[in-house]
Parts: structure tokens; sequence; C-alpha cells
């Protein structure tokens, strides 16, 4: 597991929130049509979004949880037989360079496949 993905509407209030409940905020930046930040609760990462990077493609509300996010070694074939939501794409960012999509999971929900390229810097 990578990460646990939340959109929020406000994200200063949400890294405050976090930051007060004895969370580590961390690589806030601004990133792909909205802002993001990493949140460290013990062994848990939460990802804080004011955007997704598909919000374009499923219909999402304001706020909410969005996908967990996995990490693959074969992005191409963990993809096979699920039903495409957004990617494959590669992005970059605090975390390095990783190609990543998303697919339909039961529930409602999105699950992330996270291929990493690179390491961060």
């Amino acid at each position: 597991m990578a990460n646990l993905a939340v959109k929020v509407a406000d994200l200063d209030a949400a890294c405050a929130f976090y930051e007060a409940a004895g969370a580590e905020v961390r690589d806030r930046m601004h990133w792909n049509n909205g802002e993001r930040a990493d949140v460290f609760l013990g062994p848990i990462m939460i990802t804080l979004f004011t955007h997704a990077i598909y919000e374009d493609a499923v219909e999402l509300p304001a706020e909410g949880f969005l996908h967990p996010a996995l990490f693959t070694d074969d992005l191409d074939a963990q993809l096979a037989g699920h039903t495409l939501v957004w990617g494959p794409a590669v992005v970059e960012g605090a975390f390095g360079k990783r190609r990543i999509a998303f697919v339909e999971a039961p529930g409602g929900i999105r699950l992330e496949f996270m291929e990493q390229l690179e390491d961060p810097a």
C-alpha cells in the first residue's frame, strides 16, 4: 500500500487538523491543477488533494475518500482485465517519477496502480 487519497476543499485546514492530531505533513505543493500534501500518521500515509488527477473522467464529490494507491512492478500486467478510468500516464513530484493508472473497483471507488520509474532526487 502506498497511500490513501482524500479530496479536501481546504488544504490549509486539513493539514492543520492532521498536524494537531500528531501527524507529520510533508511535500505540500501545487500539482496537476490543484494542491497536494502527504500526511504521515504512523505507518499510514494519506495524500490530500484539492483536485483529483482523474476528476474530469468521473463524477466526484467536493470532498471525501478518493482511492487507495498500490505499487506494482508491472503496470501493464496489473491493468489487464480491469476497466480503466484514467491513464496510464507518467507523473513527477517529490515522490520521484511514476507511471500511474486508475481502474474501477467495487464499492464505487477507484484503485490506483503505481509503477515507480525514478526515485526522488
